[in-house]
């Protein structure tokens, strides 16, 4: 009985920290003047944070991918902070001009 409750309770522990990804998904390039020590030293504190950001959230994310989403976001900012790059798609979106609540003049 001990054995089976005590298996239950480390499935259930082990599947409640799956939530949490192993590194980032996204692409980080070694900013200007920036060599690959510096890099690989700023990837490692980057990745720190943002694991340790995505636990002290007080809205724990409910899948894997919501928590890559949000340590992507973390990771992100500290690397794009530290003077690396941070590669964007070309695709440009176009301005929505906003609705104006007041009357034109007359």
């Amino acid at each position: 009985m001990k054995r089976s409750t005590l298996f239950i309770l480390t499935t259930l522990f082990l599947t409640a920290c799956s939530t949490v990804p192993s590194g980032p998904s996204a692409l980080v390039l070694p900013g200007q003047n920036k060599d690959q020590q510096q890099f690989r030293n700023d990837d490692a504190s980057c990745r720190k944070l943002a694991h340790s950001q995505l636990l002290a959230a007080p809205h724990q994310p409910q899948s894997l991918g919501e928590g890559q989403l949000h340590f992507d976001i973390y990771y992100l900012q500290c690397m794009y902070g530290k003077g690396h790059l941070i590669p964007v798609s070309g695709e440009v979106i176009p301005d929505v001009p906003e609705k104006s609540s007041h009357a034109a003049p007359k």
